[in-house]
């Protein structure tokens, strides 16, 4: 039926007006799909009951049989009575209905018609009984023609099929035609309208040709909605012209005025930069003088130590005390040599250069250093030192510097124990020197138990010349020199401290140095 449903609508649509996305295509498919599945549903159910109906038609057949038949039957077998039997067997088997008669008796077949095709259904097997004694006589099998029953009905769904079919189509064929004439030739109007209108200044009122005697409906309303909201665009478009005509005067206007305060900023930021290069130079030959002043300073007082004591050098007779003297010039010339090495490093002279070192030993190089050059000046050591060194690969650093910034750090710490013993009679010092691996860096940290460091100080400690040491213990550029040596190798250098009670200073130090200097 679909097929023969869809053909005859192909052969009569006309093609000028079916298009693939055509909103009359689209209603009379939607309009075929609901007819076709309404007349499929009600004409099976039709159909179903119609079966069903003259199905059990069919089966009164066996009560006819029974009610009709079996008595009579079982007389004629009573009396063997084959004429009669035979007359009343043929009878039977012209009732409408009936596909196939067997009759047996004593283990003999008198009477077949009909070919056997049995089923649940269509079969049913009844005994002939003697009515007085109720001996049974024979047997009779009767089987109904349900094959032709339902052969007729598939016939007639087909041709009930292709009359809806066709009915359906010319149904929808009309369909078609009527939503094209009262509904899709106006939407196309109204879409042109709007196509061909939309870039227009000048206002236009919409229109469609229809009778005059139709009541308002759903297009008349979609029609005064598109005049309407045409006609407030068309107002709004001009309020916003206006609107534009004077932003734009108001940019300009306010450009020109941003022109001649970018003109002013520009003159005064000449001037605030001609007198921030007039301070910074000011600043910089403050702070040169200062540090001149400084290193002046710091350098004349173990230089005078060594004149005054290089003269009484040359009057001493006695050989202890030219030993003396000799040890007082050594320990003030090798304070001198030490301000000339921090000055060279901070000036960024330092010669040292990146080679392979194990960190373990440099740390334990710098703790050695440190107790050999204190030993002119001062005869206290540390009586306890821990060492908690981890498993670190050799790294390339710059090893001189490196074990000079370490042996500063360690000199304050062992400073700050020296300071705290003095204070407490029963002061136990302990100094810890540790190094581990985090990630992609090795720490190496200097914890003492002496002194601390005030918070008041904070980032100041790390200024060149800047120490809480009395004058001749130093120079105030040991952890200067200490920072200066962590930023070189791409590192840091941070310190937490309780005042009174313990500092800890941590150097972190990139494993991948090389890499670091190459990029």
């Amino acid at each position: 039926m679909f097929f023969v449903y869809n053909a005859n609508v192909a052969i009569f649509l006309p093609r000028r007006g079916v298009r693939k996305h055509s909103l009359s295509l689209k209603l009379l498919i939607a309009t075929w799909a609901v007819s076709s599945f309404a007349t499929l549903i009600f004409t099976a159910a039709q159909l179903a009951m119609d079966y069903q109906r003259d199905f059990q038609k069919l089966k009164n057949n066996f009560s006819i049989v029974e009610e009709a038949y079996l008595p009579s039957l079982a007389e004629n077998l009573w009396s063997y009575d084959t004429r009669l039997l035979q007359i009343q067997l043929e009878g039977l088997s012209r009732v409408p209905g009936i596909s196939y008669l067997h009759l047996r008796a004593e283990g003999q077949n008198i009477y077949r018609f009909g070919h056997s095709q049995a089923t649940s259904k269509n079969s049913s097997r009844f005994f002939i009984r003697h009515r007085q004694t109720n001996e049974v006589l024979g047997i009779l099998d009767v089987e109904l023609d349900v094959a032709s029953l339902q052969q007729h009905y598939i016939t007639e769904t087909i041709w009930i099929f292709i009359r809806q079919g066709f009915k359906t189509a010319l149904v929808v064929l009309c369909l078609y035609f009527i939503y094209n004439r009262i509904l899709v030739i106006h939407i196309k109007k109204i879409a042109t309208f709007l196509s061909e209108n939309r870039g227009r200044r000048e206002e236009s009122i919409l229109k469609l040709n229809r009778p005059l005697n139709h009541n308002d409906d759903e297009l008349d309303i979609l029609v005064d909605s598109i005049n309407l909201f045409r006609s407030e665009l068309m107002s709004a478009n001009t309020q916003l012209e206006k609107m534009n005509h004077a932003l734009e005067e108001k940019v300009s206007e306010r450009t020109r005025q941003l022109t001649i305060k970018n003109d002013s900023l520009e003159k005064a930021m000449q001037q605030i930069k001609r007198m921030q290069n007039s301070l910074v130079a000011q600043e910089k030959l403050a702070s040169l003088g200062g540090l001149t002043a400084s290193v002046a300073h710091e350098i004349r007082n173990p230089l005078n130590f060594v004149l005054n004591f290089s003269e009484l050098l040359t009057d001493a007779e006695d050989l202890v005390e030219v030993n003396e003297i000799s040890r007082v010039i050594l320990k003030h010339s090798q304070r001198i040599d030490q301000i000339v090495r921090s000055m060279q490093i901070l000036s960024g002279y330092d010669t040292d250069t990146l080679e392979h070192a194990d960190i373990n030993e440099i740390l334990k190089k710098s703790y050695q250093e440190t107790l050999s050059n204190r030993t002119l000046r001062s005869n206290y050591i540390p009586p306890k030192v821990t060492y908690r060194l981890g498993q670190l690969p050799e790294i390339q650093v710059y090893s001189n510097s490196l074990q000079r910034g370490l042996a500063n750090i360690i000199d304050n710490a062992i400073h700050a124990l020296e300071k705290k013993s003095i204070q407490l009679n029963d002061f136990e010092s302990e100094l810890f020197l540790t190094t581990t691996m985090k990630g992609e860096f090795i720490e190496i940290a200097i914890k003492d138990n002496g002194i601390g460091i005030q918070t008041l100080l904070g980032e100041k400690i790390y200024d060149p010349f800047m120490t809480t040491k009395g004058a001749g213990e130093g120079a105030g550029l040991g952890l200067t020199v200490a920072f200066n040596i962590a930023q070189k190798h791409g590192g840091s250098l941070k310190y937490i401290s309780e005042y009174g009670q313990w500092t800890e200073f941590t150097m972190t130090i990139p494993i991948h140095q090389e890499l670091r200097n190459q990029t």
